[in-house]
């Protein structure tokens, strides 16, 4: 008993109870021979008992050899008996330890399985909650108009000649001699906006290229009204523009929310420039490029997989953008930039998305009188306001419904003419204004109100197909 005792005892170790059974195996193969024994030791009793009834003078070494044998028959049953409890109760455990591990087995198959079900129903939610915030999205970015334009103010000191005013949260208001307006927009970013309030606002833009649909977010202003600071910022988490803070965007949202529910992207970027009515590279030596139709030939494209490869294509840019020094402004963009994303998009179903989302930081309007433009100053700042002119004649031809739109007048409209008149792009505008300029801050906002009643049409998923 004390054998099975200890078997029990052990009995959780699997590698016990197979030294165990082992054992017991080999003494269950002596069971056929100590029957034997036993068969032949109470056969010779029989035979000594008759012969004693026979013979009573049997001798006293005969009476000893027969009790010696019966207490050797007398050890063998025991013997066997307790060899043959000790099999059937190992044969007891060892079937309970077979019904023990088919349900273990069976709890771990619906442990493993209950995991994939409760993943195939997450995913499936978040299938449908992604449909639902695309449409919503959409829905909110159209509500607001096809063409949104925010405004933001730099800081300024009061000028007595005019009033210039932000009434509320949407409006401002602006007055000059006998003129009075107050102009309204989808945000007024006050002075002490920090970039990533201006963001946040913006996001839901950003998110509509994840979707599929061409975005183009537009800074435009007069010289020295901080839109460079907007689009592209300065060092410092908290000073980063709208370009590095979109990239970074997209590359969050398409890692964890949309893999999850089965979609996989791939960015890549180029950055050019309109300088003097040519288009020129960023991100490749300044090389000159060609135009056809409405797209640039042969332009840099970088792949885009982290934070890094944002930081180092963004520098390089930097390096190469035409600036100068003007009366108006120590660092004056003599350019149009262009920052260009390209997005892949592919579903685990099949389902496809090719867009781009523009980041455009348009170099500013300034007169040469103040400026003190001369020689190629000059130039650049003559076909800065050609560029800008032509963009304002645009607008206003898509606003009155005029049968012809002077796109092709400059490299700058050809560029944006499938963003702001195809209908293929959700559009925004952020204006840009220094109020201590009166006349500059006047033209900005009447563009403005241009800006917001034109209809360029509804944006469409863009597949690449």
């Amino acid at each position: 008993m004390n054998g099975v005792k200890n078997m029990q005892d052990n009995f959780r170790n699997p590698n016990d109870l197979v030294s165990q059974i082992e054992q017991l195996t080999k003494k269950t193969a002596v069971i056929p021979s100590l029957e034997h024994q036993l068969h032949t030791m109470k056969h010779r009793e029989k035979v000594f008992r008759r012969q004693s009834a026979i013979f009573p003078s049997a001798s006293s070494l005969d009476v000893s050899k027969a009790k010696t044998d019966n207490e050797t028959v007398s050890k063998l049953t025991v013997e066997l008996e307790r060899v043959r409890s000790e099999l059937e109760r190992t044969n007891e455990i060892n079937m309970a330890q077979k019904e023990e591990i088919k349900r273990q087995n069976r709890k771990i198959l619906d442990l493993s399985t209950k995991p994939q079900k409760l993943v195939a129903i997450f995913q499936e939610e978040m299938q449908k909650k992604d449909e639902l915030i695309r449409k919503l999205n959409d829905e909110v970015v159209d509500l607001r108009g096809q063409i949104r334009v925010a405004i933001r103010v730099r800081d300024f000191n009061k000028d007595p000649s005019f009033n210039f005013q932000i009434t509320s949260q949407n409006e401002v208001k602006f007055q000059q001699n006998n003129f009075s307006n107050v102009f309204a927009f989808e945000n007024v970013f006050q002075p002490g906006a920090s970039q990533p309030e201006v963001f946040d606002d913006i996001k839901e833009l950003i998110l509509c290229a994840l979707h599929g649909k061409n975005v183009s977010l537009i800074a435009y202003g007069p010289t020295s009204s901080g839109k460079t600071y907007t689009m592209r910022g300065e060092s410092g988490d908290e000073k980063k523009g709208v370009i590095p803070r979109a990239i970074g965007f997209l590359l969050e949202q398409s890692k964890r929310e949309l893999a999850v529910i089965g979609w996989t992207y791939n960015f890549d970027a180029s950055f050019i420039e309109v300088y003097n009515e040519e288009v020129f590279d960023l991100l490749d030596d300044k090389k000159k490029l060609e135009m056809k139709q409405t797209t640039t030939v042969g332009s840099k494209k970088i792949p885009i997989k982290d934070m890094a490869d944002v930081t180092d294509l963004l520098e390089l840019a930097d390096s190469q953008r035409s600036v100068a020094t003007t009366a108006c402004n120590q660092h004056s963009s003599r350019s149009h930039a262009i920052f260009q994303i390209n997005i892949d998009g592919v579903h685990k179903s099949g389902e496809t998305v090719k867009c781009c989302l523009n980041l455009v930081d348009l170099a500013g309007s300034e007169r040469a009188k103040e400026s003190g433009a001369q020689g190629k100053q000059f130039t650049e700042l003559t076909k800065i306001n050609q560029s800008l002119s032509t963009l304002k004649k645009c607008i206003r031809a898509q606003k009155t419904k005029m049968p012809h739109v002077p796109w092709r007048e400059s490299k700058l409209t050809i560029l944006l003419r499938d963003y702001l008149g195809a209908g293929s792009s959700k559009t925004m505008f952020i204006a840009h204004v220094n109020p201590s300029d009166a006349s500059e801050t006047k033209r900005t906002l009447e563009f403005t109100a241009d800006l917001r009643s034109t209809n360029i049409g509804k944006a469409t998923v863009q597949t690449g197909q």
